[in-house]
């Protein structure tokens, strides 16, 4: 069995509104922006970890409270390592949770993960939209309905991983849709599958 380092590796990433604070990332259109209630502007943001650590190589979620929206989210994670410390494993997924409104969702193959949500009071809960897998290396892409704006995304994965339990692989992307009229997240692994999930408001 592999075995977890005492550090915690953090790895906090925030597809969010700059409008919702001034430490987070635009990455939503001007009409995302709009779209966003006004006290949301200027409140404060709520940040929400999972209840717990999750089991090993289960899922934590975190899940922003009544009167708020989810906006963004990240994890901490306890890597496993093989017996002269190498990493072995990966986040398969940090991502907003489809069955799970307002909640972001983390898992790690091997290891235990800490999530976080980000939560904006007066903000929509967003729904989720999930792309198709990109096979074998390609990309996955999820769109917003019509109507409906994204305001960030995440990603699912199902690496390569050895007879030994190692995984080999990578998610290369997860990122907005740079397309003028794009309106998603878009993801991409280096060789087996990936997909991406895009929150979406009106």
């Amino acid at each position: 069995m592999p075995a977890f380092p005492r550090t915690v590796a953090l790895a906090l990433a925030i597809p969010a509104a700059a409008a919702l604070s001034a430490a987070a990332t635009m990455l939503v259109s001007p009409a995302a922006h709009a779209s966003l209630a006004p006290q949301a502007a200027t409140a404060a943001l709520k940040i929400v970890k999972s209840p717990a650590w999750s089991d090993q190589g289960k899922w934590a979620d975190a899940t922003c409270p009544a009167g708020t929206g989810l906006v963004g989210g990240g994890y901490k994670s306890h890597n496993s390592r093989n017996g002269v410390k190498h990493n072995v494993d990966a986040v398969d997924a940090s991502a907003p949770s489809a069955p799970k409104p307002n909640t972001w969702a983390v898992k790690l193959h091997h290891g235990t993960a800490e999530s976080y949500a980000m939560c904006a009071p007066g903000a929509p809960v967003p729904k989720v939209v999930v792309g198709k897998p990109g096979l074998d290396g390609h990309e996955s892409v999820a769109s917003c309905p019509k109507g409906m704006v994204s305001i960030g995304g995440g990603y699912n994965s199902d690496p390569v991983v050895t007879g030994a339990g190692a995984v080999v692989d990578f998610v290369q992307t997860s990122a907005p849709v740079e397309a003028a009229d794009a309106n998603g997240w878009k993801v991409e692994m280096m060789h087996k599958h990936g997909t991406a999930y895009v929150m979406c408001v009106k």
